[in-house]
This record gives C-alpha cells, sequence and structure tokens, in this order.
C-alpha cells in the first residue's frame, strides 16, 4: 500500500471517529432530554390524575346521596361539567405528550438511520477505493 493511500485510509478513519463521536454525543443529549421531558410530563400528570380519581369518588358519593338530596342535581351537573372539562384538558395534555414522545422517537429514528445509511456509503466507498487501489498496484 503506498504511503498516500495510507495516509488518505488514516484521515478517513480520523474523520469517521470524531463523526461518530459527535453523533453519539448528540444522541446521549437526546436521550437525556428525553429523559427530563418524560420526568417532567410524569410530575406534572400524577397529580392531575391524583385530582380526578378523587373527584371520581366524590361524584360516586353524590350520585349514592341523589335520591335523597333532589337540590343537589344543579350542583352534580356542574361538577360534572367540571369533571369532563378536566378529563378533556387531561387527554389533551396526554395526547400532547404523546405526540411530542412520537416527534422525538421518529426524529431519532430519522436522524439514526441517515447515520447509518452514511456509514455504510463511506465505508462502501472506502473498501471500493482500496479494493481498486489494490488491483491496481
Amino acid at each position: 500500500m503506498s504511503p498516500l493511500l495510507s495516509w488518505i485510509v488514516g484521515i478517513a478513519a480520523v474523520v469517521l471517529v470524531v463523526f461518530l463521536a459527535i453523533a453519539i454525543l448528540e444522541l446521549r443529549s437526546m436521550i437525556r432530554t428525553l429523559r427530563e421531558f418524560i420526568q417532567s410530563a410524569e410530575n406534572h400528570l400524577t397529580p392531575t390524575l391524583d385530582q380526578m380519581s378523587e373527584t371520581l369518588a366524590s361524584m360516586k358519593n353524590v350520585a349514592d346521596n341523589m335520591t335523597a338530596v333532589t337540590g343537589d342535581a344543579r350542583a352534580l351537573s356542574s361538577s360534572a361539567r367540571e369533571l369532563a372539562q378536566n378529563v378533556q384538558r387531561v387527554s389533551q395534555h396526554v395526547r400532547t405528550v404523546s405526540e411530542r414522545i412520537e416527534n422525538i422517537t421518529s426524529t431519532t429514528h430519522v436522524e439514526v438511520s441517515s447515520l447509518k445509511a452514511g456509514i455504510r456509503a463511506g465505508l462502501q466507498t472506502l473498501l471500493k477505493n482500496i479494493l481498486s487501489g489494490k488491483a491496481k498496484a
């Protein structure tokens, strides 16, 4: 193998290692961010779900006492409306969290696929050049 080809292969290897190191660091950062996002979402959703559970328990008590207390029908209707609004808000939050996680996952998948395709193409070209260089020598 000629010294020039050795230099080219060495430089290509260094470039590949640097590129992979940068990609791995970026992937680590994305994973850390995703973990923080999931933890934050969990911290925000847990109290809401606890409150919803308490609200549902309160609704059951009101429904059990409804035959004896007909005057509370209006209050029950108001509570049901608030519960529906809370459930709708929770549903929207869950949908938003789900969409964000899906976006992060698909973005990561695209980046990893692109990185994989780039590495594959680079290695194929490198091997092709090495093999064609040996055939000429």
